[in-house]
């Protein structure tokens, strides 16, 4: 963390807390009614993992070319070239990406072991795959 012997007395606390913030990732924003806003800016390397798989998958690679035959369209293409599914990102079948997005959300420290539902809940937020919530039971049970 660094040195506090050039931070007053009174603030040494509050210096503190700031550096732990600053080491979670978060950045201090000062809003104009006196408030200060607290934004996380840690980016998860799952997304950028799957961003990148995404043109290795030949099912994907299919759901990419039928996007233009589709009524409704449920998958789309973003303007970086990212598949999603109703803007949910799209996990590719290869690699261990759906696994290790799987024991992120089951065993990290911050996620205190979720059950079945929560687990899918939280997960669907950001990413789709066919079979997914099976995929979530299996690992659960």
């Amino acid at each position: 963390m660094g040195s506090l012997s050039h931070v007053k007395v009174d603030k040494v606390k509050m210096t503190k807390y700031l550096c732990q913030l600053a080491s979670l990732q978060v950045r201090l924003v000062d809003v104009e009614d006196g408030c200060i806003l607290v934004q996380n800016t840690a980016k998860s390397s799952f997304v950028t993992e799957v961003k990148e798989q995404q043109h290795e998958d030949p099912e994907l690679i299919k759901l990419r070319e039928s996007i233009s035959q589709q009524r409704q369209p449920l998958f789309e293409l973003t303007g970086d070239g990212v598949l999603r599914y109703q803007g949910r990102l799209c996990v590719p079948t290869v690699g261990e990406i759906r696994a290790k997005i799987l024991s992120e959300a089951r065993y990290s420290r911050y996620a205190v072991h979720p059950g079945e539902t929560k687990m899918y809940r939280d997960l669907r937020q950001i990413y789709w795959w066919n079979g997914m919530k099976k995929d979530i039971a299996k690992m659960v049970a």
